[in-house]
Formats: C-alpha cells, sequence, structure tokens
C-alpha cells in the first residue's frame, strides 16, 4: 500500500479548507506533513534519522538563514539582505548565552565560509550542535544569493526518541499541486530511507499550522 499524489492532494485540499473555516490568522499559515512510522527500534541509533532533503519547490516565506563570514563573502551576504556575523561577533555573541539561544532559534538554516567553520564550532558548537544546527560550509567562489535560495527547498527531517516525523511542505498560499509535489518528495526520501520502504509507514496526516490534522487515505 502506498500513498498516491491525488490522495496527498486530497487531504491538503481538506486541511487547508477546515483551517480557513476557523479563525482568520493575521499570518500565513504553513502547511505540514506528519509520518508515523511501525516496527522501528528508536534505541539503535542506526535507526535514527537525522538529514536534509530538497524538495521540488520553493516553501514560500523567507528563507530563514543566516551566515558567517568576513571580507567580500561577507559584504555580498549583508547586500542580499542576510543577517552575517564574522568572527568578533561570533566570539561576542558566545558570552551572552540568552542571545545566542535566541539567534540559534531563529534561523532554520546557518551557512559558514570553511576559515570561520572551527571558529563557529569552538564558540556556539555547544548552542548550535544540539539544534542539529551546525553550519554548513559555503564553497569557495560561490555565488551566495543562488546557494541560498536553495534552502528554499530544504527541509529538515529529524527521528530520535517519537516514531513520528513532522516537516514542512510549504506556505498554505501555495497551489495545492505545488504543495503536493513537496510532500511526496519526502514520503519518497522517507521511503528509501526505511529498511521495509513504505510498510513501515502506519499514518500520513496533513495539516495547518493551527489547524486540525487530515488523515492521508492508502491507495
Amino acid at each position: 500500500m502506498s500513498y498516491a499524489p491525488n490522495q496527498l492532494e486530497e487531504a491538503i485540499s481538506k486541511a487547508k479548507t477546515l483551517s480557513e473555516q476557523r479563525k482568520q490568522r493575521k499570518f500565513t499559515e504553513t502547511v505540514e506533513i506528519s509520518v508515523g512510522l511501525r516496527d522501528i527500534d528508536l534505541k539503535n541509533p542506526t535507526n535514527r534519522i537525522n538529514m536534509e532533503t530538497l524538495v521540488p519547490n520553493d516553501l514560500g516565506g523567507n528563507i530563514s538563514v543566516a551566515v558567517f563570514a568576513e571580507g567580500d563573502l561577507a559584504t555580498k551576504s549583508k547586500e542580499s539582505g542576510l543577517h552575517t556575523l564574522g568572527r568578533k561577533e561570533i566570539e561576542q555573541l558566545s558570552k551572552e548565552p540568552k542571545q545566542a539561544k535566541k539567534f540559534a532559534n531563529q534561523y532554520a538554516f546557518f551557512l559558514a565560509e570553511p576559515p570561520l567553520m572551527g571558529v563557529v564550532a569552538r564558540f556556539l558548537g555547544k548552542i548550535l550542535g544540539p539544534r542539529g544546527k551546525m553550519p554548513k560550509p559555503i564553497p569557495p567562489k560561490v555565488d551566495i544569493d543562488k546557494f541560498v535560495e536553495r534552502y528554499g527547498r530544504t527541509v529538515k527531517l529529524r527521528l530520535k526518541s517519537t516514531p513520528v516525523i513532522n516537516a514542512k511542505i510549504g506556505k498554505a498560499d501555495l497551489d495545492n499541486k505545488v504543495l503536493t509535489e513537496n510532500a511526496n518528495a519526502i514520503i519518497q526520501t522517507l521511503t528509501s530511507k526505511l529498511p521495509k520502504g513504505t510498510t513501515q509507514i502506519k499514518t500520513v496526516t496533513i495539516k495547518t499550522t493551527m489547524g486540525p490534522s487530515t488523515k492521508v487515505d492508502k491507495a
């Protein structure tokens, strides 16, 4: 048994409708997918999942990225409107634990030029590490705008202590087919990581940020 795109789209449409029927929000909600698993021993570290995957379509909204860089790269990063920290700012932030935690929670992804990777690990590793947010290296001579754009399609998948994975598939104002393609890509990625494939997927539900869950029927 599997989850066909038409059933995913039907659940997405229903979840959005249920949300619209409730109290009007002053923000655009995010549509989320929740995948419940069976027959998986999470006491065994090899069965846990902690990864990032690219979905076909942009998730909508602002790309939540901060950059650690200096020199020309820092200048270009700031010109692109990205929150950018150099060595001095990194060291200073490490002396302010509350601000460091706020900073870590504010962004979904962190990028760093290679010379600053060790500096970030030394001063902010205790804050970023447990959150699974250690920075990804920025390749030399990269176009920072194009490199950051891919994080608009990047979804984090984490499976630790409970057999459920929750992930964003996009903003609620996106077309249902776009959201369906993203949801389907996430299911396909998870299936490829599970020893027994789709047979280990127990349930799939769709919901908006503040709305109720809608179960996806199997094909």
